[in-house]
């Protein structure tokens, strides 16, 4: 791999300056996921900086999920970037303490969207991951968290199947911090067998790829959700 890294001048901050070089090569594809990184000395004689400079840049970029460090092998670009981003966008939210009702709203103002596109713009692909996670719902609809498992990854993958990575990310992020919440408001089997219903109505327009039957039965599912959620609040 015929990598370039230009040396860093002395009045920079060094080690800041090599994680935004690494970091814009990651972004614009000139490292690839799973690529690996020259050495601490290589790295250090390319950039012109010391090893202690080099380190603390390896370590700035592993802590924000852009590379994964294996001790024995080396240093790589991260394959899991996206779950990274993930953690640190829920990390934001909790920090900043958002309510669950703003979080549900955010997902009303993605999802409709997302199924519209989904039945535009599914593989074959989606459609048969779909398809498994239908049929895990179907299997586990007394076992509640199992449940809520294959329902997020439905939600997910209908993003993934969107083709926005944006919406995969946004989606992944709201999800998994309303899933224990969801756990408790569908802990009743009439409750699943409703959603079940939703999810395989939402999957034939996707099928079908009718855009707005999609956006319209998600829009449902999120309506019935919704009022479960009221519901139990309520009582």
């Amino acid at each position: 791999m015929n990598v370039k890294y230009r040396p860093i001048g002395p009045q920079e901050k060094l080690y800041k300056t090599i994680v935004n070089q690494i970091r814009k090569m990651i972004v614009s594809g000139v490292l690839k996921k799973g690529d690996q990184l020259p050495s601490e000395r290589e790295l250090a004689s390319q950039f012109g900086v010391s090893r202690t400079a080099v380190r603390e840049a390896i370590k700035s970029l592993s802590e924000i999920g852009l590379v994964d460090i294996m001790v024995g092998k080396g240093t790589f670009v991260s394959n899991n970037t996206t779950d990274r981003i993930v953690e640190s966008f829920n990390l934001l939210l909790h920090v900043e303490q958002v309510k669950m009702k703003d979080l549900h709203s955010a997902r009303n103002v993605l999802e409709t969207p997302i199924a519209k596109m989904a039945a535009r713009n599914r593989t074959d692909e989606n459609i048969e991951r779909l398809k498994i996670l239908l049929i895990e719902m179907e299997s586990t609809q007394e076992q509640t968290k199992k449940f809520i498992n294959a329902d997020t990854e439905f939600h997910i993958e209908l993003a993934r199947a969107s083709g926005n990575t944006a919406y995969t990310v946004l989606i992944q992020a709201i999800i998994q911090i309303l899933k224990s919440e969801r756990t408790y408001a569908m802990n009743f089997k009439d409750q699943t067998m409703s959603a079940l219903d939703h999810h395989k109505e939402i999957l034939e327009f996707v099928i079908n790829q009718d855009e707005h039957g999609a956006e319209i039965a998600m829009q449902s599912h999120l309506d019935d959700v919704q009022h479960v959620i009221n519901s139990i609040k309520d009582d």
